[in-house]
């Protein structure tokens, strides 16, 4: 069997959120906003703080990638970063996704999605996090994990985004796609908080894979967080999490909103793949 696309190293930010995301061996110049775009104050804003010279095309509802008709939470959401890429078995697109207020961003949607090229397919590896329930995870549910096969399984955890604050450096390992939206938010001159909450949904079959990851930022709930040094250190974490009835009840609605939009992201996929070849 050939070998299908290795997976990348999560980065630094996050540590415990792996995903089948493949390197791009030709890789498309990554989009951003341009700091020469800014505009005088008095020039017209959007609903979200931006110019409306940097805000650029809202989208909401959904989005189509790749052949697949994504599904958006609610709300006005900007395209922060763009790429495709291409394997040896596969091809397809990677996007970041964010939703502002007042200049503060308060969801992203990291969007990868591909299609087998090689005859017959060879399918996708098993998607990290959802092999097992790391010990990092708020939440899991794994319906199905065949390797090169049927995967459906998803899975909350926390973003620890501080180490995106230096995404210039290029000492700091980030993925390509992470820098370029994290570049762009500086651009728009957007901040965005220590930590965030992810809930990650992976659908794959031999034809193709739909990994889509939807984050929150409890602030909008009024939810802090403490600054800690690190993601091991964060109050989101399984084994400290208890200690904060409001985070409680915060990953506990966010379970319940995983729960009922599984359904229409399982759709989302079905309804993605290929006519039969006659």
């Amino acid at each position: 069997m050939v070998a299908p696309p290795s997976p990348v190293a999560e980065p630094a930010p996050l540590p415990a959120q792996a995903t089948t995301t493949p390197t791009p061996e030709k890789a498309a110049p990554v989009q951003t906003a341009k700091l020469s775009l800014a505009t005088p104050d008095n020039h017209a804003t959007t609903a979200d703080g931006l110019d409306n010279a940097l805000s650029g095309r809202h989208l909401s509802g959904s989005l189509r990638v790749d052949g697949f008709d994504v599904p958006l939470p609610p709300g006005d959401w900007l395209e922060l970063a763009n790429m495709h890429f291409k394997q040896s078995t596969s091809a397809g697109e990677l996007l970041m996704l964010g939703r502002v207020k007042n200049r503060r961003l308060m969801g992203y949607v990291r969007i990868t999605a591909g299609r087998s090229t090689s005859d017959p397919a060879a399918g996708f590896r098993a998607s990290p996090g959802c092999d097992r329930q790391n010990e990092n995870t708020n939440v899991f549910v794994s319906e199905a994990l065949e390797p090169f096969g049927h995967q459906a399984c998803w899975l909350m955890d926390h973003s620890f985004l501080a180490p995106l604050q230096a995404w210039a450096d290029r000492a700091n390992k980030l993925p390509a796609l992470e820098r370029a939206a994290a570049g762009d938010l500086a651009a728009k001159g957007v901040s965005y908080p220590q930590e965030m909450i992810s809930v990650r949904f992976t659908r794959a079959e031999t034809w193709g894979l739909l990994e889509v990851r939807y984050v929150f930022n409890p602030e909008e709930d009024h939810i802090a967080s403490s600054n800690v040094a690190t993601y091991a250190d964060s109050d989101w974490q399984p084994r400290t999490i208890s200690r904060y009835p409001d985070k409680v009840a915060y990953v506990d609605k966010l379970r319940h909103w995983g729960d009922d939009f599984w359904p229409r992201f399982k759709a989302a996929f079905d309804a993605g793949q290929p006519a039969p070849s006659r």
